[in-house]
């Protein structure tokens, strides 16, 4: 970076002042994540040492989307009838995920290692919890990277938000490849 450029950014930096600890994106309220998910969280976590996911994922997003927002994506092929079936809570989940109190960086690791066993496993419909965000009505954090890394993943085929009696808005179902070979 140029001299010029620095002292044009300090320059444009002086008036701002740092965030209080609880406006900071990515901090949840004091409440303990649900005690009980079908996958434990802690056995999804990344180790500092190395990666334990071969998924390479962008944070960055153009689209925000709001805690009520309905999140819907499908692949070119997949057909209508099996999309409708996916947003009528029809094809029945076979394994969940809560990540509900992670940062993102924890989640997009739980979510990626959680997408590849259940692939593994052959299971083809999950339920992915996200949360609805915050209290004081910013974008929800986790819904949106959420909605963004569950496009880049190879094995997701299509995801749509949840009925109410699976989280509504704050959780997606995901309806997976089938597993070749």
């Amino acid at each position: 970076m140029r001299d010029e450029d620095k002292a044009l950014f300090r320059d444009m930096m002086q008036s701002v002042k740092p965030l209080g600890q609880s406006k900071k994106l990515g901090l949840k309220d004091s409440r303990p994540p649900e005690k009980t998910p079908l996958i434990k969280k802690s056995s999804l976590k990344a180790n500092d040492d190395q990666p334990t996911s071969s998924f390479n994922l962008s944070n960055h997003y153009t689209t925000v989307v709001n805690s009520d927002s309905i999140l819907s994506y499908s692949r070119s092929g997949i057909p209508r009838k099996r999309m409708s079936e996916l947003k009528g809570g029809k094809i029945y989940w076979q394994a969940r995920l809560d990540l509900h109190g992670l940062r993102p960086d924890n989640a997009r690791e739980s979510l990626c290692q959680f997408i590849e066993h259940q692939y593994d496993a052959g299971n083809r419909c999950l339920l992915i919890i996200h949360g609805k965000g915050g209290l004081h009505g910013e974008a929800p954090v986790l819904k949106n990277h959420v909605n963004h890394w569950l496009q880049q993943l190879p094995h997701v085929l299509a995801f749509h938000s949840a009925l109410p009696r699976d989280g509504g808005c704050g959780a997606l179902y995901v309806l997976l490849q089938r597993q070749r070979g």
